[in-house]
């Protein structure tokens, strides 16, 4: 479907069942943590039964609400319409973490229709955190308004997010301010959209990796955008598989504070 297009009624989303499916997919997973067996993919990544079983729980989910919509999950892919509206889904985002015990995962439901992110759900299993957002709505963490302070200045205190590619990639030292590298970039950006962090800095992404949390991000008043300055465009990261190159998640002045000052190594 064409980004022109505008047809999509977010009316039509119930997101209390999309938070449900996310909260029920996350202590599912915790219940499952004993039986876990990682393995590594061929891009030698981890992925575990547990990542594989809540892709499947997730989709028969959203299913048996949405049969006409399609569905692109990160462990099997891409199903149905590909005119339909599309839920984007990372089952364990952050599987690392969630191997090596560090609390920091998460399961991120997103949808994707007229080429915009148009609702989603980020559920943190270990802190019981509830991040989600419809396009017009708002976006809230556990009852609670979302809305990203924006600021035209980096100060050495403020807390930079980045996934570990992007803080390999590019030349960190000319940025004042704590770095961290969480392990979960859904984690991040919605951390980004309450404030937690102060941005996202990320590169190489997934639709799946992404959706849930860019529609919460922009409802709490953030801006998606690649550091040369072209806006995320989430129909061409669905076709392209990835994000093209670095980008940020931040409010509008504090993008372009990021904007100006990161470059490659």
């Amino acid at each position: 479907m064409s980004s022109n297009e505008t047809s999509f009624d977010t009316d039509t989303v119930d997101i209390g069942y999309v938070m449900e499916t996310a909260r029920a997919a996350g202590v599912r997973a915790i219940q499952m943590a004993e039986s876990m067996a990682p393995e590594f993919k061929s891009d030698h990544s981890y992925v575990t039964n547990i990542d594989r079983e809540t892709e499947q729980f997730v989709r028969a989910r959203l299913e048996a609400r949405y049969p006409n919509y399609a569905f692109l999950g990160e462990e099997y892919g891409r199903h149905g319409d590909s005119d339909a509206p599309l839920w984007a889904v990372d089952p364990i985002d952050g599987t690392t973490n969630m191997v090596f015990g560090l609390p920091l995962w998460c399961v991120s439901i997103g949808l994707i229709a007229d080429g915009r992110a148009q609702a989603g759900a980020v559920y943190l299993p270990r802190t019981d955190e509830m991040f989600s957002g419809v396009r017009g709505q708002g976006s809230y963490c556990n009852g609670v308004r979302l809305e990203a302070k924006d600021r035209e200045t980096i100060h050495i205190e403020d807390t930079l997010g980045f996934t570990s590619r992007a803080i390999q990639y590019l030349d960190t030292s000319v940025l004042p301010g704590r770095l961290r590298c969480l392990g979960s970039i859904a984690t991040d950006i919605v951390y980004a959209a309450r404030g937690t962090l102060c941005c996202l800095i990320g590169m190489h992404e997934g639709a799946y990796d992404i959706a849930a949390a860019l529609c919460i991000a922009h409802e709490a008043g953030c801006t998606a955008a690649y550091l040369t300055g072209e806006l995320l465009d989430i129909d061409t990261i669905v076709r392209e598989g990835r994000t093209s190159a670095p980008f940020a998640i931040a409010p509008p002045r504090f993008l372009s504070q990021l904007q100006a000052q990161l470059h490659p190594r």
